[in-house]
Formats: structure tokens, sequence, C-alpha cells
């Protein structure tokens, strides 16, 4: 019964935000709002969380159609290997703190 209880709180709208907008801006997002039949928290909530959740995506993934990612990941499979630093072979030979 206590996770649920736990569930239903976790589900309530608690946080605020305020924003100071123009009347011009206020009256755009009046009408958009109601020709989408939301209302204005709503409608700016919602797209609001759409584009931020597109920009998050935008930098940490992206999607290609197979045939593309198939190409992508060829290209990556070719491209030729850094040229090794001189006398980093030897560096890395040496043993480490984490082969101890």
């Amino acid at each position: 019964m206590e996770i649920a209880s736990q569930a239903r709180t976790d589900n309530r709208r608690n946080d605020r935000l305020k924003l100071r907008i123009s009347q011009e801006q206020r009256h755009t997002l009046d009408e958009a709002a109601a020709i989408s039949g939301m209302s204005v928290s709503d409608f700016v909530l919602g797209h609001a969380t759409d584009a931020a959740r597109d920009l998050l995506a935008d930098g940490t993934s992206f999607v290609l159609p197979a045939e593309r990612w198939n190409a992508f990941v060829a290209m990556l499979d070719g491209y030729p290997r850094p040229v090794p630093v001189p006398g980093s072979a030897a560096l890395l030979a040496r043993p480490s703190v984490r082969d101890e």
C-alpha cells in the first residue's frame, strides 16, 4: 500500500516555473493553446518539454536509416588508425600501477 501512495505522490506536479513574457507573446500562446484545445500551461509545458528532449537527444544520440548506418560504420572501419607517437611503444610496454 505504501508503494502505491508513493507513486501517487511522485506523479503530482509540485514544482513551478515562473516566466515573464510580453503581451504579444502571451497573445500568441493563448491563440495557439486555444487552437490546440489545451490550456496555455499544458501547451507551453508540452512544447517546451518536447523541445528540451529533442535538444538533449541531438547532443547524445543520432538515428540513421539502416543503409546510411551501414555506410557510416564502413567508413569508420576503413578509417586509418593514427600514427603512434615515437617512443610510445616503449612507454606502453612499461609496467604500470594497474599491473601490480
